[in-house]
C-alpha cells in the first residue's frame, strides 16, 4: 500500500464511522439536539467540514471560491470563519441538517481527490497560510489562533489535524451525543 492510498483509508474509515454511528443513528430532526449542554452533532458536522474545507483551501492556494453546498446555507453560515469555532453558535439553530449533509458530502469528496493525489514530497511542502486565510477571508481578529496554529507547518500537519485528525476528534464527540441522547445501537 502506498502512502496516499493509506490516506484514503484513514480518511474513509473516518466517514465511515460518521455515516454508520451517527448519521445512521441520528434522525436528521433530532440532529440539533444538545443533551448536556455540548454541541449538536449538526454543529459537528458543519465545524468538520468547514476546518476540512478552509484547510484544503489554504494547502492547494486557491482564493475564495466557496462549495455551492456551503453557499446555500445562506450568507451567516457561508461567513468568513463561521463554523470553525469550537463552540455551537447562536445562529446554528437556523442550519438545515440537508444542507449540512450535502456541504459535508461535498468537503469529504475533495478531500478523498486530495488525498489520493497526494505523495510524500508534496507533504513536506509549506503553504502560505497568512496568504491562504486572508484569501479566504479570515483576519487575525478573532482568529490569531487559527494563524498561530498553522503558520509554519508542512502541508503533512494539514493532512494528519484538519483533514484526518480532527474529523476523527469530532467523530467520537458526536459518537458520545448520540448515546446521550438514547440513540446507541449497542
Amino acid at each position: 500500500m502506498d502512502l496516499s492510498q493509506w490516506l484514503v483509508a484513514e480518511f474513509e474509515d473516518t466517514v465511515a464511522r460518521l455515516r454508520g454511528q451517527v448519521l445512521d443513528q441520528v434522525p436528521r430532526q433530532r440532529r440539533h439536539e444538545r443533551p448536556g449542554g455540548g454541541n449538536s452533532i449538526l454543529w459537528g458536522n458543519f465545524h468538520i467540514a468547514r476546518h476540512a474545507d478552509l484547510a484544503l483551501a489554504v494547502v492547494c492556494g486557491e482564493g475564495p471560491a466557496p462549495l455551492p453546498e456551503l453557499e446555500a446555507l445562506g450568507p451567516v453560515a457561508a461567513g468568513a470563519g463561521n463554523g470553525l469555532q469550537e463552540a455551537e453558535q447562536p445562529w446554528a439553530q437556523e442550519l438545515e441538517p440537508e444542507g449540512v449533509d450535502a456541504y459535508l458530502a461535498g468537503v469529504v469528496g475533495r478531500v478523498l481527490r486530495f488525498l489520493a493525489a497526494t505523495g510524500p514530497d508534496r507533504l513536506e511542502l509549506e503553504p502560505d497560510v497568512p496568504v491562504g486565510l486572508a484569501q479566504a477571508g479570515i483576519g487575525t481578529e478573532g482568529f490569531g489562533w487559527l494563524y498561530d496554529l498553522w503558520q509554519a507547518k508542512p502541508v503533512a500537519f494539514f493532512v494528519r489535524w484538519p483533514l484526518i485528525g480532527h474529523a476523527t476528534n469530532h467523530v467520537g464527540e458526536m459518537i458520545a451525543t448520540r448515546n446521550r441522547m438514547g440513540l446507541s445501537p449497542f
